[in-house]
């Protein structure tokens, strides 16, 4: 879902100073998003004309993802976030992080690299808000086959929230291909413990092991 992609810490909520019918309109358009991206994009623009909201034009962006055209939402929710208030932080991480997460989609992962360190600055003196931010940043590394600061970025996001699952698979998979076979074994292994169900999890242990007895790390396609 493009919604769920786009917001990596569970923020389909309304602006900095939403009202009721506002953030019900929002989360009606993030819905028809999910159904009908271009109609969901005429409502959102419908919508920012009547009262310039940010939310209309955060919907509007999010819409251009769903038709596939991801660099013009992400673009778009880079504008938005630039163009926003200082002081309000924690709308301007949504944004500068869902703007990441669009250019992760379009395979731009240098875009997304800098829009991710952006949102970082801006929560940096919040450290619950940054683990989700450091994976997708850990992940843009991983595209551009940057290994080491992948692993940085997950083993700091892991040092704020332990056990995560998805950190400890990407950080198997960026060890692995820094050879570092036993660590890459050891994460593969406690993201399999921590979700028993995800075939993802025993999907790298495997690649690992396979790296391990062949001395190279393998492809993970």
């Amino acid at each position: 879902m493009i919604s769920a992609l786009l917001l990596p810490f569970a923020l389909l909520q309304a602006d900095a100073a939403p009202t009721a019918a506002g953030g019900s309109r929002f989360a009606q358009c993030l819905e028809l998003v999910e159904r009908d991206p271009v109609a969901a994009y005429e409502d959102a623009m419908i919508w920012a004309s009547e009262g310039q909201s940010l939310n209309a034009y955060r919907c509007a962006a999010m819409a251009l993802v769903g038709q596939n055209r991801p660099q013009e939402g992400a673009r778009r929710l880079e504008s938005l976030a630039t163009a926003l208030n200082p002081d309000q932080t924690a709308l301007r991480a949504e944004l500068f992080s869902q703007a990441g997460n669009a250019w992760l989609l379009a395979r731009e992962p240098g875009q997304a690299r800098s829009a991710l360190t952006r949102a970082i600055a801006t929560v940096q003196s919040d450290p619950a808000q940054l683990p989700d931010l450091l994976i997708d940043r850990a992940r843009a590394y991983a595209m551009e086959r940057d290994w080491r600061p992948a692993e940085e970025d997950l083993s700091r996001s892991l040092d704020i929230r332990p056990n995560t699952p998805l950190a400890l698979r990407l950080r198997a998979a960026a060890r692995m291909h820094q050879t570092s076979f036993d660590l890459a074994e050891a994460d593969a292994l406690a993201a399999t413990q921590l979700e028993p169900d995800n075939v993802d999890n025993f999907l790298i242990l495997g690649h690992v092991r396979e790296s391990k007895r062949l001395g190279s790390p393998v492809d993970e396609q």
